[in-house]
């Protein structure tokens, strides 16, 4: 008996000599669509209550040490499936309809290089900071890392 469940063990951990049975497999980084409702961590109430953008369809993954306060930043990182060129765009626009500037010839001179791998816009409005970095990841997925403060 002891034999048959060791076997049944080995069986197990080594995948009975499959292709690939001992390839590395990120387990990091989260399949979009693996996930039904989308969402599952929630967009802290500070970033809420000032309806700061929540890009459709992205999983929030990670938020920062603290939620509560703008004097010590409140960062919000997720995940979407969607590339950093259609990303950007909708946090552009998201901001400046709430008020917010941003260096557009900055941004724009950034768009020149072709497939970038990264991508960061900081706006302002007042004494408020919104960051958003656009990170190109494993599996055509995009990390949104933003961070919201106030100077």
């Amino acid at each position: 008996m002891h034999i048959r469940l060791s076997f049944a063990f080995l069986v197990l951990c080594v995948g009975c000599g499959r292709d690939g049975a001992f390839e590395d497999v990120d387990t990091s980084t989260p399949v979009v669509s693996d996930i039904p409702d989308g969402r599952p961590m929630e967009y802290p109430k500070l970033y809420v209550d000032n309806d700061l953008p929540e890009y459709a369809g992205a999983i929030v993954t990670g938020l920062g040490r603290q939620v509560e306060s703008l004097k010590d930043g409140v960062t919000v990182t997720a995940v979407s499936n969607d590339s950093i060129d259609l990303i950007m765009p909708f946090y552009i626009e998201a901001m400046e309809k709430l008020g917010y500037t941003y260096d557009s010839t900055k941004y724009e001179r950034s768009q020149l290089v072709a497939d970038a791998p990264m991508s960061m816009v900081i706006f302002t409005k007042e004494k408020l900071r919104f960051s958003v970095m656009l990170v190109k990841i494993e599996q055509q997925q995009t990390e949104i890392k933003t961070s919201f403060s106030e100077n």
